[in-house]
């Protein structure tokens, strides 16, 4: 008998459980967490012997950002997008959970669809013919706007469910600045860009991946599905000869302050070398 009532307890806590907002919070730490620590495993700079270290948003007091960057490789996908062979990891960060969603959804946040992290790109086939960037060192615009559009349109939107026919990316240049000095670190290209695409938000139907680590849309959003937004953008572009790779930073969300915010309190304090010796890339 006291078996029998020990594990109708247990029934009972856990569908109690899986009603929760907290489940939502828990089930995307415990499931991206290794999951990403496999990709970072593969990844083009733990591969390449490149400290590439991005803060999570424990390195700030306040309730902002996801906890921890995440790491996810596509390297053929992102070699038939751009036609020629290429490797791309991608390291990213979202809104923080509350009330067991990420402020990704929330359209009253200022981290409302918004991202921040970093691209690594390298020419397997071709070390000599860096990615976004010319033989001059010259950039190629088309190339670096390309990376953020993969990203959104081939990954993020159709993990949460978006039809394709409904799918939009269009960016426009607002500023490029050159030769700037970055994470101690000379030649950064600076390009801050608006971006109108799709915004996350859309009721819910049926399960997709992307409910793993952004949580399910707000039960009672009644809008239409993914309606456009107007986002401001920010990169930090630049090839660097010695990895033979091309390095982006990257910041996109509603409204300048929340970049600038990012970029003085994260994402300035971003690391790139090499590793010193092997006990430091465990």
């Amino acid at each position: 008998m006291r078996k029998k009532l020990f594990l109708f307890t247990i029934i009972l806590f856990i569908l109690f459980f899986l009603k929760t907002n907290i489940y939502y919070t828990l089930r995307s730490y415990i499931v991206m967490y290794p999951y990403s620590y496999y990709n970072k495993l593969n990844s083009i700079p733990y591969k390449r012997n490149i400290r590439f270290y991005i803060p999570g948003g424990t390195i700030t007091k306040e309730k902002d950002w996801y906890p921890f960057v995440l790491t996810f490789n596509d390297n053929e996908g992102f070699s038939r997008y751009a036609g020629r062979k290429l490797s791309l990891t991608i390291f990213y960060n979202f809104g923080h959970f509350r009330n067991g969603f990420s402020s990704y959804y929330d359209q009253n946040s200022r981290y409302y669809s918004s991202f921040y992290g970093g691209y690594v790109i390298y020419n397997s086939k071709d070390a000599d013919d860096p990615y976004g960037f010319d033989i001059d060192g010259k950039i190629r615009i088309k190339e670096l706007e390309s990376i953020p559009r993969y990203d959104q349109t081939r990954l993020v939107l159709p993990s949460l469910g978006c039809p394709e026919h409904k799918i939009y990316f269009k960016s426009k240049i607002d500023k490029i600045e050159y030769n700037i000095e970055y994470l101690g670190i000379n030649d950064w290209v600076k390009i801050d860009s608006t971006v109108v695409t799709n915004g996350p938000n859309h009721k819910y139907r049926k399960k997709h991946l992307g409910y793993i680590q952004y949580g399910k849309p707000p039960d009672n959003y009644s809008g239409d599905d993914f309606p456009l937004v107007i986002l401001k953008g920010r990169i930090y572009a630049k090839y660097f000869d010695d990895y033979k790779m091309t390095i982006i930073l990257y910041i996109v969300a509603p409204n300048i302050d929340t970049i600038e915010n990012c970029d003085r309190n994260i994402l300035s304090k971003c690391k790139i070398n090499y590793y010193s010796n092997a006990n430091e890339k465990t």
